[in-house]
């Protein structure tokens, strides 16, 4: 047995407490390792060095035996998470791994982490790398999940037993992204059992959002920070046996994609034309999912890529996670961005056509055969959409997720490490001078009065060839021109995102790139700028034109200056729910906020606060300098009082002098009186003094200087009320009894 290679670090383990988010109680301690006092302690430094010096598998190592060692030392049942580098995993051999088991003592489970870094570029070695540290009894947690979403894609082909939220999502905003991430991850530990786990908890709010997100388990220095291995109990975490994978994938049972759907299936025979437009509308399907898509594919020999077939592949990589091809001859790149992999001459799967989807919440599969190619058929007959029309093919197609994931497993066995991450679909500075060059001659399929129409149309009107790589314009009319204030020159040759600018949403730009590759319209209205820099909003619309075979050759694009019409609007809803002196919420925006948090409360057996304000003697600020004083005198306070409401909470203006603040997520609890209550009460106390003290400063009104001050009342559900109304008409009670007691 080859030894490992010998260790040239010294590490250092912390420990860092992870507890079931229920009830506190300590389940597990994640090793962080620290190097030798100097430049290369911290882990960043330690790990920095170890890439620059190709020493990355050997610093895992260390790192591992330095955790094993220390968590041996406790005398009760430890579960110890433990973090190795995707490269190291799928670099150690079993001897090594096997040598590192036996450095953990009985008492010690190990989960191994492997963080979302590199996942892509060795996804199939990882995957094996995974399955032996399964054989060794050892857990497998996917950590910082969510730091890079398209590392989700491989959450199916991984199946870890815990799940990690990146800290990100747990302190940041709600976003349409962090929402595709948490809904991939509920759905994996939905379907596979999985626990998830929230890293980075330092407040009562983050801990209410990793609860919120689905987390069982957390981490962060508001449970404990890293340091020597913790001295009290730790309970037994349970992790349940995930659900079993087909034995194919462990090497027994059937050893191709065909001959596993067909144990189980009955086949269908048709013809290459109908099968190869059943794998044409599974692409398609592909390139309107999100980018946590895995395609996965294997064409019989590298000539079944014919150059339409390269167009749509380069597509799916442009908008997928991970697109790989295998085959007979296949080159490492067959179009820009798809991973090829060559497979041997007498590879079984060269006989065989595959396609696979596999995103968060799709999968499908579709395998075909040759009639004859179980009774020894030439595997150089490659099967594709342009040969032999009317051969005939056995296929199975399923929708099975667990069905699709074993094919998928198997054509992912195959595929080989990069050497490098593959560049995304870009325009090359060659593809933009073929590009500029095409568009000085009119698209062939426009006739010239339509031309001419086209020229002299209000709308601004743009054509794309879908032929060439990144979509460049070849057409621009004059109200284009006019619209964005360039020139054709400037123009022609660019894909049409050089309209877009800092405050341009990308969640908005996604789908239309997907459904323009997949052949569908697009109708929606992004915010584009100018040559000028400044910004517009454009209402457009956008159709593919296709040609007899049905191929997409261009696009057409309409757009309109519609900026005025979205500010009307947005002002119209504005309006709606905010007050338009002070800028706060309204009475009616105020109050469905506080029903909302009502039924958050319900559900989660929270309390939640009302602080009811007035201003003391304000009509006498009216009476003595006028109501335009007035008003600068209402709009100075709202400033003052918001600048001391917490994050979180929201205050609006009821109507007049009055204002009402609503306090969410407060603790929970069941009782009337007891801990619970007492930190509520304490925390609507001390905003009550905070929102007094913030209006002890003079306001200047004309020639005088005057001191505002409010009176407040208080009201807290479930003790006070159980509705809205009741819990306002408490608070303003409370109130008017304290305005008249002072």
């Amino acid at each position: 047995m080859t030894s490992p290679a010998p260790l040239r670090w010294t590490i250092r383990s912390l420990y860092q407490p992870i507890v079931d988010l229920q009830d506190g109680t300590l389940v597990a301690v994640e090793a962080l390792s620290r190097g030798e006092p100097g430049p290369h302690e911290s882990p960043n430094a330690l790990f920095a060095a170890a890439r620059a010096s190709g020493t990355l598998v050997e610093l895992d190592e260390a790192c591992l035996r330095a955790a094993l060692d220390g968590a041996g030392q406790s005398p009760g049942p430890v579960t110890l998470f433990v973090n190795i580098e995707a490269v190291t995993l799928s670099a150690l051999s079993l001897p090594r791994l096997a040598d590192l088991r036996d450095l953990a003592a009985q008492h010690v489970r190990v989960v191994v982490e492997v963080t979302e870094r590199d996942l892509l570029e060795r996804a199939a070695e990882l995957v094996r790398g995974i399955s032996a540290v399964r054989d060794l009894g050892w857990g497998v947690a996917l950590d910082d999940a969510g730091a890079n979403p398209q590392s989700l894609a491989l959450m199916p082909f991984l199946r870890p037993d815990v799940i990690k939220l990146d800290l990100a999502l747990v302190r940041g905003h709600t976003t349409l992204q962090a929402a595709a991430v948490v809904n991939a991850v509920r759905a994996e530990a939905e379907r596979s059992g999985a626990i998830i786990l929230a890293e980075g908890i330092e407040s009562q709010q983050h801990l209410e959002r990793a609860l919120a997100m689905g987390a069982r388990l957390g981490q962060g220095w508001m449970f404990g920070r890293p340091g020597s291995f913790p001295t009290v109990g730790m309970s037994a975490l349970s992790i349940q046996p995930l659900p079993s994978a087909d034995d194919s994938r462990s090497g027994a049972g059937p050893s191709t994609p065909f001959d596993l759907l067909t144990a189980s299936s009955p086949v269908q025979r048709a013809t290459v034309p109908l099968v190869a437009s059943m794998t044409r509308q599974l692409e398609r399907q592909a390139l309107l999912l999100d980018d946590q898509t895995v395609v996965l594919a294997n064409f019989q020999t590298a000539e079944a890529m014919t150059p339409a077939t390269r167009r749509r592949y380069e597509s799916l990589a442009s908008l997928s996670a991970l697109t790989a091809v295998t085959g007979a001859g296949m080159p490492d790149e067959p179009a820009p961005g798809v991973h090829g992999t060559a497979l041997e001459s007498d590879d079984p799967l060269t006989e065989q056509w595959v396609i696979t989807v596999v995103s968060p919440h799709f999968a499908a599969a579709l395998v075909a055969r040759d009639v004859s190619a179980g009774d020894g058929a030439d595997p150089a007959r490659a099967i594709g959409p342009r040969t032999h029309r009317t051969r005939r093919l056995d296929y199975v197609l399923t929708y099975d997720r667990q069905r699709v994931l074993d094919v998928a497993g198997l054509v992912l066995g195959k595929v080989r490490a990069m050497s490098g991450a593959l560049p995304r679909r870009r325009s090359s500075a060659a593809g933009r001078a073929l590009a500029h060059d095409a568009a000085r001659v009119p698209p062939p399929l426009l006739p010239e009065v339509l031309l001419r129409a086209i020229a002299t149309a209000s709308n601004g009107i743009v054509i794309a060839d879908a032929s060439l790589p990144d979509l460049p314009l070849v057409y621009v009319n004059a109200a284009f021109l006019r619209l964005t204030g360039y020139s054709s020159e400037e123009v022609l040759g660019r894909n049409c995102r050089f309209l877009q600018g800092p405050a341009t949403d990308p969640t908005q730009v996604q789908p239309i790139n997907r459904r323009l590759l997949a052949g569908r319209d697009v109708h929606t209205v992004l915010l584009n700028y100018r040559r000028d820099g400044s910004a517009f909003w454009n209402e457009l619309h956008v159709s593919p034109v296709t040609d007899a075979a049905g191929d997409i050759t261009h696009y057409i694009g309409n757009q309109l200056d519609v900026t005025s019409r979205v500010e009307r609007e947005r002002r119209t809803t504005y309006l709606a729910n905010h007050d338009e002196l002070t800028a706060l919420p309204n009475r009616a925006h105020i109050l469905d906020h506080l029903r909302l948090e009502l039924r958050r409360a319900r559900r989660s057996g929270g309390s939640v606060g009302v602080l009811m304000l007035d201003l003391d003697r304000f009509k006498e600020i009216n009476d003595r300098f006028g109501h335009a004083a007035g008003d600068r005198a209402l709009t100075w306070a709202a400033g003052r009082l918001r600048s001391a409401v917490r994050a979180g909470d929201l205050l609006g203006r009821l109507g007049g002098d009055e204002f009402l603040l609503v306090l969410g997520g407060l603790p929970p609890s069941t009782r009337s009186s007891g801990p619970a209550w007492e930190r509520a009460e304490e925390t609507l106390r001390r905003v009550q003094e905070h929102l007094h003290a913030a209006l002890h400063h003079p306001l200047a009104l004309g020639d005088a200087t005057i001191h505002l001050s409010t009176s407040s009342g208080a009201a807290l559900f479930p003790r006070d009320a159980t509705e809205a109304a009741e819990l306002v008409a408490h608070a303003d009670t409370t109130m008017y009894r304290n305005k008249t007691g002072s």
